[in-house]
């Protein structure tokens, strides 16, 4: 009995052993196939984490945000620098401006275009020439001053007490030599009749009378000149157009520079036997087309919103080049781009010695340049008292200079050369309220 349960003890035993040598055997082979290798892992990983990241990310932060700004900040043309944006947010505002009859035009142009770009401001403006409007934004009754003439350096004193000056270019025009002229065989005559500097001075200093005197008559051999005597109209009020015109006979007549002096908003015209003064650019236009013989300094703008309904045409003037020229859009960018190419002061630092006519009055080798363009200039105060107000006037500022330039092309503005962009974009930033820049 005890040797059978010996026996029978000793196979379970062995049973038991064989048993756990076989468990063991399984269990390492089972785990050496499951065990994690490390070349798989890397392969599977990379397959599905990188390529759902880098698919969301681009795909929604560049389409959201460029969309969203333009409702806000007006779009600067393609030629421009981009328009700084204001900081904080436009609020309904109303702004008053006054000045030059010049960009008059183009101001009414402007204004519906902004309102629709930004219609929580409204933006009034008043022609009442550049005299005026350099008065009224020094006594601050306005928002912003207008003038086709630079501010001289007795205005810059004027100026009231702590406060600086911006003087921001906003778009540029010519000043040509309008007329109502009725010729010898009664047909009218129409736009290209030519002038030197010479001529146009010697009309207006009176010392040519008629329309057929051999001066006239000798640079426009083919054309009947009548014998109908010249009446010479001009402004009455202070005018940056007159600025432009006496500036240019100044450098083309000695002895207008003489009796007359330097270039003004308010020459002292001198006598003519027929002789009209009218205020504004319009009053000028009024009085040229209702008098045959007629001929002043007009914005060309007067004459090409009138095309075909008034007796308003305009004659070629001669440049340094010998080239007699019409006045275009060509060729007045010409002449801007020609006589603003470079040294334009800063916006805070005096303007009064800026003039397109002296920089391309000498100016031989420029065949197409028009000889008579001026800039025409908006006034802002670099400390501005209101947060609202300034915010409001310097987006209005850098919608014109960046969004508004090709809108007033029809009527004989030309867009600002990108010099003259990136030197109101500097200026526009250094407009600011409670000492702080009103861009960012």
């Amino acid at each position: 009995m005890n040797s059978t349960m010996k026996i029978i003890i000793a196979v379970v035993a062995i049973i038991i052993i064989v048993a756990a040598i076989g468990a063991g055997a399984y269990l390492y082979s089972n785990n050496s196939k499951t065990s994690p290798s490390p070349t798989p892992t890397p392969t599977a990983s990379p397959s599905t984490s990188p390529t759902s990241k880098p698919t969301g990310v681009p795909t929604t932060v560049p389409t959201s945000g460029p969309t969203a700004t333009p409702t806000v900040t007006p779009t600067p043309t393609a030629t421009a620098t981009p328009a700084p944006t204001p900081t904080p947010t436009i609020s309904p505002a109303t702004l008053n401006g006054a000045g030059g009859t010049l960009v008059a035009p183009l101001m009414s142009v402007w204004q519906p275009a902004y309102q629709q770009a930004v219609p929580q401001v409204t933006v009034n403006y008043n022609p009442v020439g550049s005299g005026a409007g350099i008065t009224q934004f020094t006594q601050q009754v306005v928002d912003f001053g207008e003038s086709d003439a630079p501010m001289t350096a007795t205005q810059y004193s004027s100026l009231p007490s702590g406060t600086t000056a911006l003087t921001i270019p906003i778009s540029a025009s010519a000043v040509v030599p309008a007329y109502n002229l009725k010729l010898a065989n009664g047909s009218v005559c129409q736009n290209g009749l030519n002038f030197t500097g010479q001529v146009l001075a010697n009309i207006f200093l009176g010392s040519i009378t008629t329309w057929n005197d051999p001066a006239i008559q000798n640079l426009n051999p083919t054309i009947p000149l009548p014998s109908t005597t010249i009446t010479t109209v001009h402004r009455s009020d202070g005018s940056g157009t007159m600025f432009a015109f006496v500036d240019f006979l100044g450098k083309s007549s000695s002895t207008w520079a003489t009796q007359v002096g330097p270039p003004s908003t308010s020459p002292s015209w001198p006598s003519a036997p027929a002789q009209i003064a009218a205020p504004k650019n319009a009053g000028v236009a009024g009085a040229i087309s209702s008098k045959d013989g007629a001929i002043g300094p007009l914005e060309i703008a007067y004459i090409l919103e009138n095309t075909g309904q008034t007796s308003l045409y305009y004659g070629t003037v001669q440049n340094a080049a010998g080239t007699y020229v019409l006045a275009n859009v060509t060729t007045i960018a010409a002449s801007l781009q020609a006589g603003a190419s470079a040294g334009l002061p800063t916006g805070n630092a005096s303007w009064t010695s800026v003039s397109i006519v002296d920089n391309i009055y000498g100016n031989t080798t420029a065949t197409n340049v028009y000889p008579i363009v001026t800039m025409t200039y908006a006034l802002v105060y670099q400390a501005q008292t209101s947060l609202t107000q300034g915010a409001a006037l310097v987006n209005f500022m850098s919608w014109i200079v960046n969004s508004g330039q090709n809108l007033g092309t029809g009527l004989g503005y030309v867009p600002l050369p990108a010099n003259i962009v990136a030197v109101d974009n500097a200026t526009l930033k250094l407009v600011t309220y409670n000492g702080t820049p009103i861009l960012h």
